[in-house]
């Protein structure tokens, strides 16, 4: 290989983060490039030679592992390829895990040598850890949570049930049930009911909200559940069947009959769904920044340049507010508050929509105007298909220590409150289109140097919006007066709780009528 192909190779292998290495079978020595050995996390004359002494680099787990899929690739020569996923020990006792790959070269029915490429994807398997506990604990909340569950393709097939679904059609475990149809539990004339209904929301896209169904059994009493029916359609909004969820109100609707009331049944389901909006309130409450492991270690990151604050209080159960701060890099910071219309069970499903579309526009999070317009083209896109005007506001800061400056944007959000170090200093953001109202709205920046900035308050309108016993706001006015008073000589934390205060003093024992979220950084 000449000297320009060879440095052509380096570079590819330096862009795809992957080093190289090559073995002549029965050797003691191996090659390895210098990237290899940084997977090691040694020099290149102490890097053993891993075909030959695993143990001395694998995780003990993974070596009878590795030496069986290597002697089985060299077994066979019809094999041309060795792959392996294994941990490697790192000198500090950290595990790292590598991807090894391997062309055989055989001569004469014997293997006579292995090249290939090794390639660090340790967080790829941090992500599929995630994602499999997330499952888990998705499946944890569905298989105690005390409702029937369960997903149906578009011949009313069972493609999923939880464990209470799977014991209220008489069997043991939810295997049992995938595949099958109502058809093999319920009486005939029971399930063509069932069908006819769910071939009428699958074909209408209409769901059966809070739908009372008697079930007839071939070998048992007949019982009462309460319903939700809903169409169950793919990401692209292909139909993939139905999914419902159902509880048995079997004994209510028999003392309804035995003239005990209505009320009994409502005041039972009330329950039940309260029930489940005070864990639909842990699981958001849970999702929230400051709950995440990461928090405290992103707060460490900018501790010797910002001291920052966050306060969020839900008017009911559920809240339409979000907040969020997003290391960009190591020297940009964001700052995003989110003020979704309403308060309860559908703002609560919005903020849910707009966290997944924050992680998809993460790759603009340094701009906040192309940042806030990716989240808003995939929010209108999917209200589109719904029948209500929904719609949310925001504002995200970058504070970019590289640059010097903030840059700003606002949609359909107030601009932040900002004490300058300069006391006449002011500014005006442009208040551009909300969230959700139109998928190719272009939104603006306003950019500051950072080092005239002391602090830099966002907040959601919940916190000047609110009245007291006389029916008045607390108002905008009042806040930047707060905030104002609250500026001298005091740090982020005790100005944002000295503002709280206030308007807590304003509204009385009313109370906040909406959700209130304040986000604040003091540069040092």
């Amino acid at each position: 290989m000449d000297l320009y192909d060879q440095k052509t190779l380096e570079l590819t292998l330096k862009a795809s983060n992957e080093g190289i290495w090559d073995w002549w079978v029965g050797d003691e020595d191996i090659y390895y490039s210098d990237r290899v050995c940084s997977f090691y996390g040694v020099d290149a004359d102490q890097a053993p030679n891993i075909m030959t002494q695993p143990e001395l680099l694998l995780h003990q787990e993974d070596v009878a592992y590795f030496k069986n899929i290597l002697s089985l690739t060299l077994m066979d020569s019809h094999e041309e390829f060795l792959g392996v996923d294994c941990r490697i020990v790192q000198p500090d006792g950290s595990l790292t895990w590598l991807r090894i790959r391997g062309i055989v070269v055989w001569e004469n029915g014997k293997p006579l040598r292995i090249a290939g490429s090794m390639i660090d994807i340790s967080k790829r398997k941090l992500a599929e850890k995630l994602i499999k506990e997330e499952r888990n604990m998705l499946r944890l909340v569905i298989d105690n949570i005390p409702l029937q569950v369960y997903f149906k393709d578009t011949e009313s097939n069972y493609i999923l049930v939880n464990q209470r679904q799977a014991e209220w059609l008489g069997v043991n475990t939810p295997e049992e049930v995938h595949g099958r149809t109502g058809a093999d539990f319920f009486s005939s004339e029971s399930w063509q009911i069932s069908r006819n209904e769910e071939i009428q929301i699958m074909q209408s896209g209409i769901a059966v909200i809070d739908g009372l169904q008697k079930e007839t059994w071939p070998d048992r009493p007949n019982t009462y559940v309460q319903k939700n029916k809903y169409p169950w359609y793919d990401s692209a909004g292909n139909l993939l069947g139905l999914f419902g969820i159902s509880c048995d109100v079997t004994s209510l609707v028999n003392a309804q009959k035995k003239m005990e009331g209505l009320a009994l049944n409502l005041k039972s389901i009330n329950k039940e769904y309260e029930e489940e909006l005070i864990l639909a309130r842990e699981i958001q409450h849970a999702i929230l920044p400051e709950n995440s492991n990461d928090w405290e270690d992103k707060l460490e990151q900018w501790s010797d340049r910002l001291n920052i604050a966050q306060l969020y209080i839900p008017a009911t159960h559920l809240a339409g507010d979000y907040y969020d701060i997003i290391s960009v890099d190591e020297n940009r910071i964001g700052f995003l508050i989110v003020d979704v219309m309403g308060h309860g069970v559908r703002s609560a499903l919005i903020v849910s929509l707009i966290r997944g579309l924050l992680e998809q526009a993460q790759p603009y999070a340094h701009k906040p105007s192309d940042y806030l317009q990716q989240i808003n083209h995939g929010l209108s896109t999917l209200l589109s298909r719904t029948s209500s005007a929904l719609f949310a506001s925001a504002c995200y800061c970058v504070l970019d220590f590289s640059e010097n400056t903030i840059s700003m944007t606002c949609a359909g959000h107030d601009q932040p409150l900002i004490e300058f170090k300069q006391a006449e200093t002011t500014i005006n953001v442009p208040k551009d289109p909300a969230l959700g109202f139109f998928p190719d709205a272009e939104y603006s920046e306003t950019v500051i140097p950072l080092d005239q900035v002391k602090k830099i308050l966002l907040f959601t309108d919940g916190l000047y919006e609110s009245v007291n016993e006389q029916d008045e706001e607390w108002g905008t006015e009042r806040l930047q007066k707060s905030f104002q008073q609250a500026s001298n000589n005091n740090n982020i934390t005790h100005m944002q709780q000295t503002i709280y205060d206030s308007a807590l003093a304003w509204v009385g024992e009313l109370g906040f009528n909406d959700d209130v979220c304040i986000l604040g950084a003091e540069l040092k």
